[in-house]
């Protein structure tokens, strides 16, 4: 992180909410070097919801205490990269919250469930009576995928 005048990093860090954003908004596409500082107290100040939503509901939804700091972990980077953005972003409590919810709910090994599926339900084949005698016979050819 670059090196900024001790009253200047005082000034950010005394700022509300609302004005990191804007300065946030200001700095994220002039490539400042107070971006960087910006974008770290907007994330300081995200992590204790964070760790707040992971635990209350990580619990609730039977997670371990290792899933539920995984949880935290995945959300801090899911916030930081989000903030890194240009767009115009919630606010950082409301932003955390969010995130944290997200990534508590995702799917994890102790509960089970083996994984995604790709289809909701196992396709229903059927074998086509006849196929052979009609091959045979010359009615329908086989499907000669090289002439194609």
């Amino acid at each position: 992180m670059a090196q900024f005048d001790p009253i200047e990093e005082r000034a950010i860090e005394m700022l509300d909410d609302l004005h990191l954003e804007a300065v946030r908004a200001e700095t994220v596409d002039s490539d400042e070097e107070r971006f960087e500082f910006v974008l770290w107290n907007l994330c300081l100040r995200g992590v204790p919801v964070i760790e707040r939503v992971c635990a209350t509901r990580g619990k609730a939804l039977g997670l371990s205490e290792q899933e539920i700091e995984l949880a935290t972990e995945d959300a801090a980077a899911r916030m930081l990269l989000r903030l890194s953005r240009p767009e115009p972003q919630p606010q950082v409590h409301a932003l955390a919250a969010e995130i944290a919810a997200e990534c508590v709910e995702r799917s994890w090994p102790s509960q089970g469930g083996g994984g995604p599926r790709l289809s909701p339900q196992s396709p229903k084949l059927r074998l086509v009576s006849g196929l052979t005698a009609a091959i045979e016979s010359g009615k329908v050819r086989p499907n000669d995928w090289e002439s194609s």
